[in-house]
């Protein structure tokens, strides 16, 4: 999805390119629009005039009168061609009705360029690249869906760090069931989710985004936190992580299959590895922590050593003991 965000970044609301498109767009007028892609572009392309001028906005606009594509380089800032006719390989496929979005989806599935077709009837922006296509949308309708992807982000935020609050507590006593560790992981996820949609209507926005980008700041990204309690609790022998379906289609026994646990095994106690409190610990490098975690297996056993058993680990040293000493025993602490 990164790759079509980047590309959606070039026709964003201030971006030159996009004020040649709503001056299409106002004329109820339609265009084909090739960026880049050079020169495999120029084989599937017939006829039309080569310009090879700098861009302009208004310089588009006016070539957009004309039936044909129009070929611009790959960093936008050079008209190459006009009044092209696409004529794309054979064996592209294309679910598209009409026929500049047809030829726009079959050039974008067999060139490495971003092809972006605008409907003369409906008004509206598909860009194409590869096999993804994506509809730009009114300014006000990301808006809209913008801040009610806010307040969901609030509102799986706090439900996440108060799951996180619980488990650590829980951790404390008897241990913690697999299917406690599995809610507080779902909670992350829906809430990462939620950020990477929000992320995706800010690059929409482009210049209107930037209040909507200042509020995204507040909210810490949960996704390494999240990454730390999959390392802390996943199986022995569990697989990297691989979660094909959003979280919200995910049932328990998947997460459990997931973790590398049985389907049955929701009631199963267990113990941290430690990942989390260690990566709280400030300036710990990763190469410590996956040393300690080797060689105590469990934050309760990690907990049980003393200052000196800890500066016998490679690359802790008697300062990085008694840090991390200390902030085990802390009150904070699990």
């Amino acid at each position: 999805m990164q790759s079509m965000l980047d590309e959606v970044a070039k026709v964003a609301p201030g971006t030159r390119l996009r004020d040649a498109i709503d001056r299409i767009i106002r004329a109820q007028s339609g265009a084909l629009i090739v960026i880049g892609g050079e020169p495999d572009v120029d084989r599937d392309s017939k006829g039309g005039f080569r310009l090879d001028v700098p861009f302009h906005p208004s310089l588009l606009y006016e070539l957009a009168k004309m039936d044909g594509a129009i070929l611009l380089d790959g960093s936008i800032t050079r008209i190459r061609m006009a009044n092209v006719e696409i004529v794309p390989q054979l064996e592209a496929e294309s679910s598209e009705s009409g026929i500049r979005h047809r030829a726009a989806e079959r050039l974008a599935r067999t060139r490495d360029a971003l092809v972006v077709a605008i409907s003369e009837r409906r008004g509206t922006v598909s860009l194409y690249r590869r096999q993804e296509r994506f509809v730009l949308h009114d300014l006000g309708y990301i808006l809209t869906k913008a801040q009610g992807a806010v307040n969901s982000l609030s509102r799986y935020d706090r439900l996440f760090r108060g799951a996180v609050r619980r488990l650590s507590e829980a951790e404390l006593s008897a241990g913690v069931m697999l299917q406690d560790v599995v809610e507080v992981l779902r909670r992350g996820l829906v809430a990462s989710e939620i950020r990477e949609e929000l992320h995706g209507y800010i690059v929409e926005l482009g210049k209107d985004g930037h209040l909507m980008d200042l509020q995204l700041e507040e909210f810490p990204d949960v996704h390494r936190e999240w990454r730390w309690l999959w390392q802390d609790y996943q199986a022995e022998d569990g697989a990297p992580v691989v979660l094909k379906r959003a979280a919200a289609n995910l049932t328990d026994e998947d997460w459990y299959q997931a973790l590398g646990y049985a389907k049955n095994d929701g009631e199963r106690l267990l113990i941290p590895r430690g990942y989390r409190v260690l990566h709280q610990i400030p300036r710990l490098p990763d190469s410590v922590i996956r040393q300690l975690v080797r060689r105590y297996k469990d934050v309760r056993t990690l907990a049980a050593a003393t200052a000196a058993d800890l500066d016998d680990v490679a690359g802790v040293g008697p300062q990085r003991a008694g840090l991390i000493y200390r902030a085990l025993h802390s009150a904070e602490s699990p």
